[in-house]
């Protein structure tokens, strides 16, 4: 990725230009479509693939943790992959990989840790936002930072009762989080990795 026109195109995805979003999804969706629908999904599969590949793409660019060893469109098409695959492999179905890329394992890796690291993410708000208003509330302040004097204050609470509230709610995330089938798949996922 080093002409001046790949560099406008990342740009112009950074800065979520309309014209060049559309042309990224005019020029490589179909690809990842056809892949897709080939391995036992639908265009909404597709679509929903797609997007999500968009948005982990976005997010490396935007916090600068992405140098590209290939084009664009093969960086896109291994992450719909990745995540198709993920997806199948959570329905229990098997795919038959007939589209061969040119992208290293190092690049394969963070492909898929990206993809681990939102699933912890999504996990995490689902369950976060089953919590209570209040625990909601003293979890978000703590998570920014705030000293338990300062919570207690914005809560109106007494300093001891904020910190018992404060162990009660995350006591209670963890409990939702780990009773989730899906952190046992991402403890399951964890525990492969570092046997490799």
């Amino acid at each position: 990725m080093s002409t001046k026109k790949d560099t406008e195109i990342l740009h112009g995805f950074i800065t979520g230009n309309s014209l060049v979003l559309r042309d990224i999804y005019s020029r490589h969706f179909p690809e990842v479509k056809s892949y897709i629908v080939k391995n036992s999904g639908t265009e909404n599969d597709a679509k929903d693939i797609f997007q999500d590949a968009l948005v982990i793409t976005y997010q490396k660019l935007k916090s600068d943790s992405l140098s590209l060893e290939c084009s664009l469109a093969t960086y896109i098409f291994a992450v719909s992959r990745n995540l198709w695959m993920n997806s199948l492999r959570k329905r229990k179905k098997t795919i038959s990989v007939d589209a061969v890329l040119d992208i290293s394992v190092n690049l394969e890796r963070g492909i898929l840790y990206e993809i681990e690291k939102q699933e912890r993410v999504s996990l995490y708000q689902k369950h976060f936002l089953k919590l209570g208003k209040h625990c909601q509330q003293v979890l978000k302040h703590f998570f920014l930072g705030k000293k338990m004097q300062e919570i207690a204050s914005l809560m109106d609470y007494t300093h001891a009762y904020t910190r018992k509230k404060k162990f009660e709610c995350k006591k209670k995330l963890l409990e939702m989080i780990e009773a989730d089938p899906v952190y046992g798949e991402l403890q399951l996922k964890n525990l492969k990795s570092k046997a490799k």
